[in-house]
């Protein structure tokens, strides 16, 4: 599957985690090393950001990133791709998780899509919606952007939407704003494969200063624990 990855090319230690996380996968990787902020010029800025990302930030710079992989998509009619944030860490199941994921969305015929693969809101499909054979759950609100899938009409939408209207949030909330609008679909995977080492605490954030820490890894797994035995009960 082709996967892109959101990806600062001075961040090196994220370079080598993400190379730790995709060895011995078969995903055709692509970084996306264009958009950092110090490529960000005035003309980029007035052409695709309104609002709270008019100014040059992290933030916005990680926004640009993902609208060139829409981009990349597009170019070369990819029909369902991979987006990786560079703080991602894979479940051990997450391979298996995919080919199914894949084989649900032909079965029925699922489209216009961002579906997220991730547990790093700490929010899950409550147990009372599952139906067997059925891994994939329609959403208003994504779980953040560090791991999903999106399909070619999903990423046209989307760069549709920036060229008539620009963004005005940061990717996830972008998406969310979308789907609000009934222009594109967010579905979550039923049990996630993935987290964001960032949000876990177990990497260093490039968008705020908190700092990582084994205190703050050990408070999000028990969260995890909790969360997920409360949509358990649900």
């Amino acid at each position: 599957m082709k996967t892109f990855i959101i990806h600062v090319g001075t961040a090196t230690e994220r370079m080598k985690h993400m190379q730790v996380q995709l060895k011995d996968k078969n995903l055709d990787t692509e970084f996306i090393l264009r958009g950092n902020k110090e490529d960000l010029s005035d003309e980029i800025m007035e052409k695709y950001f309104t609002g709270e990302l008019k100014y040059v930030s992290n933030g916005t710079s990680c926004v640009y990133k993902h609208l060139l992989a829409y981009t990349e998509i597009i170019k070369h009619q990819i029909e369902i791709a991979l987006v990786l944030e560079d703080d991602i860490f894979f479940h051990s199941n997450f391979m298996a998780s995919l080919s199914k994921i894949t084989a649900e969305i032909k079965r029925d015929q699922l489209s216009n899509f961002v579906i997220s693969l991730e547990d790093s809101s700490l929010t899950f499909v409550p147990r009372s919606e599952f139906v067997a054979d059925k891994m994939l759950y329609k959403k208003l609100h994504g779980r953040m952007a560090g791991a999903y899938l999106i399909d070619l009409i999903g990423a046209q939408t989307i760069l549709e939407e920036v060229k008539k209207n620009k963004c005005h949030f940061p990717i996830d909330w972008f998406h969310n704003y979308l789907s609000e609008k009934a222009k594109i679909n967010i579905l979550w995977l039923y049990k996630p494969v993935a987290t964001q080492g960032s949000l876990e605490g177990s990497i260093k954030s490039t968008l705020d200063s908190k700092a990582f820490s084994k205190l703050k890894v050990i408070s999000f797994r028990l969260q995890r624990i909790y969360k997920k035995l409360l949509y358990w009960f649900r």
